[in-house]
């Protein structure tokens, strides 16, 4: 498959991954707030959520250099972009949870470097 084409896949899986982020009805869905043990639930899902989107991104970005730091800070600023949409959207949350929610983005772009590395991903 060709460059763009995996750009273009990872590009989808970022918005489509960033509107369900702002989204209040998959928040609820995803975490219905009347399980004790919901926010933990939340956290578990973002942190699979920016694996699988550091895969993609590995995926299009395969055999280039410094590949884990990409991953590593590459989700962790997607995961500021994501606080920062649900800032302007009226999040409740205070900076210490949006500093968390960040961390989660950090720690699935390492879980993607570890797994990225351990695959066969080569350029296309």
């Amino acid at each position: 498959m060709t460059r763009s084409a995996r750009f273009t896949i990872f590009l989808i899986l970022a918005v489509a991954f960033y509107v369900a982020a702002l989204s209040n009805t998959v928040y609820v869905i995803a975490s219905p707030p009347d399980l004790g043990w919901h926010t933990v639930l939340r956290k578990v899902e973002s942190v699979v959520a920016f694996t699988v989107l550091g895969l993609a991104l590995a995926w299009w970005l395969a055999g280039r250099r410094y590949l884990s730091a990409i991953l590593i800070f590459g989700m962790a600023a997607y995961s500021a972009l994501i606080e920062a949409g649900q800032q302007l959207t009226g999040s409740p949350e205070g900076w210490h949870q949006h500093i968390f929610d960040i961390a989660c983005g950090a720690l699935g772009g390492l879980i993607a470097s570890l797994i990225a590395q351990a695959l066969p991903l080569r350029e296309g």
